[in-house]
């Protein structure tokens, strides 16, 4: 048994800044599926989004993110957000992050960080590093962590439940809520689970696009936190609203990565095989339409041509400037075989963000005592029906701040019994094929019949059959010792089953939901969260 002050499950942003805001208080834990970089936080290429030049005002900047999430974030929720983003950018800066500047020789003080403009935004407000400023805000972060002797690191380890009274034979008396004490941890190396026993502890695993074929998402980002938070009790939010980047580069072998959305900010536009522009005819934005829209334009053109993909022409940027400004893709598609400086790259939407998850408030707080959730796991309520781009590391840093200084953290916690995870003894090699063949079932039903557009038939054609596929799993899970991959993949079939469930629920388009059978917006009956 580990017992520790803090207990994270998570290695992102919102991870590594709570755990090093909580190490002043006591000792950290922080576990992660693979190493410490293994997360969509180090992906993410586009930048962080903060008010920072005296062209900009916050009032804008909560507009923007207003109106992308289709009038259903909360306005207090990303008033707080937007406000506290200067501030927020100060804080990595501070950590050692190298963003791009616009004068080298200079410091780099936010006067004097170079801005770009992306789908959505209004202003230039989209600080970066080159085109992987997520990883360059992970390594500074990563660094600070392993300098810390506060914070103990848990690489390749998985957790696998939260301990909550569910797994307390007896409880002293009657607990009116949900309380969480840590969390059975699989140390995926020498197979066993680990007890770790904490005061707080907080969720931020991420999200959970592996639930679909077709995505931008490293290979741990299968919904944990969500699902397990889900088991124990708490309410998800909005789990209808994922959503699919419209830059994905197209490989017939489903090995894609991400065409930052900054290419188009700074003047690449959309194509169609046949060489013709199409998004003007979508929104007055073109090619820079928030993300919701350019995906459902691409997903309709596409359908109807029968054709795979569309062309992102990068001519009208300074080649330069793509070489200088953007290295990642350069090298990504130059091992495809793809100038980019010259020729078009061939881009579909995939799977990317979920703005729904684990319903928290600005501070982390869930429904389950002693619980935080920060990052894409959480729902705080500022994405609305879809995230205005590059506000997803806001977000996390935000809230995961904030979170690491509540005034809870200090309070004194009384622990139960807590007993050790009972091992059943055995594995059964035989009925594998439950595990690996229905984890291909749920991306491949999920791809095709719960994506960009939806109807209800499908949408009920997928529950049915998934459903009964959670059965299959969650049997298999309840009589087999455990292993990393029935973990996640009773997790994704957890996470399929809320997006359904979800999508079920609101009968109405908006935002990244769009269903054929309510194709217009309906403020009436539904302009709240859906939850589950």
């Amino acid at each position: 048994m580990y017992q520790y002050d803090f207990l994270v499950i998570g290695s992102g942003v919102a991870g590594l800044v709570y755990a090093l805001e909580v190490s002043r208080l006591g000792k950290v834990a922080v576990i992660t599926k693979k190493l410490l970089n293994d997360s969509n936080s180090d992906y993410a290429q586009g930048g962080i989004a903060a008010v920072l030049d005296h062209h900009d005002t916050f009032s804008a900047h909560v507009q923007d993110t207003f109106h992308a999430g289709a009038e259903l974030g909360k306005k207090k929720i990303i008033e707080t957000i937007v406000k506290e983003g200067p501030e927020a950018i100060e804080y990595l800066i501070k950590k050692g992050t190298l963003f791009t500047v616009k004068n080298p020789h200079l410091d780099r003080s936010i006067e004097n960080l170079s801005l770009t403009k992306e789908g959505g935004h209004s202003k230039q407000r989209v600080a970066y590093a080159a085109d992987s400023t997520g990883h360059e805000i992970m390594e500074a972060l990563i660094q600070s962590c392993m300098k810390n002797p506060q914070i103990d690191i848990y690489e390749n380890h998985i957790a696998v439940d939260l301990i909550t009274q569910h797994h307390i034979p007896q409880t002293d008396g009657f607990i009116p809520r949900i309380t969480c004490w840590g969390a059975y941890v699989l140390d995926i190396i020498s197979g066993k689970i680990k007890t770790f026993v904490s005061k707080k502890t907080m969720l931020a695993t991420g999200g959970a696009a592996q639930v679909y074929l077709q995505n931008t998402n490293p290979d741990v980002a299968t919904g944990d936190g969500i699902a397990m938070a889900r088991l124990a009790g708490a309410r998800i939010a909005n789990m209808e609203f994922i959503q699919f980047h419209p830059t994905a580069f197209y490989s017939p072998d489903g090995h894609t990565f991400l065409i930052t959305e900054a290419l188009r900010g700074e003047g690449a536009v959309l194509r169609l095989q046949d060489g013709n522009t199409f998004m003007e005819k979508y929104h007055e934005m073109g090619s820079l339409a928030p993300r919701d829209i350019v995906s459902r334009a691409i997903d309709f053109e596409l359908k109807k041509r029968d054709e795979r993909f569309v062309y992102l022409d990068t001519s009208p940027v300074e080649k330069n400037k793509l070489q200088t400004h953007f290295p990642y893709i350069d090298k990504k598609c130059k091992r495809r075989g793809i100038d980019f400086t010259k020729d078009f790259i061939p881009v579909a939407p995939a799977a990317h963000y979920f703005c729904g998850g684990v319903l928290a408030t600005i501070n982390g707080e869930t429904d389950i005592a002693n619980l935080f959730a920060a990052g894409e796991v959480a729902c705080t309520g500022l994405h609305g029906a879809n995230r205005l781009a590059s506000n997803s590391l806001l977000e996390a840093l935000v809230v995961a701040k904030r979170a690491g200084n509540h005034p809870s953290n200090d309070e004194h916690v009384d622990f139960p019994q807590i007993p050790e995870w009972r091992d059943i003894g055995y594995f059964n090699e035989n009925d594998w094929v439950v595990i690996s063949h229905n984890r291909e079932v749920v991306k491949h039903t999920m791809q095709n019949y719960v994506g960009i557009t939806r109807s209800r038939r499908l949408l009920k054609y997928a529950q049915t059959r998934l459903n009964s596929i959670y059965q299959e799993i969650d049997n298999f899970y309840h009589h087999n010792n455990i292993r990393k991959e029935v973990i996640e993949t009773r997790n994704l079939a957890i996470i399929a089953n809320l997006i359904i469930k979800s999508a079920l629920q609101r009968k109405e388009s908006r935002g990244l939901h769009f269903v054929t059978d309510f194709a217009d917006r309906n403020d009436e009956l539904f302009l709240k969260d859906t939850i589950i």
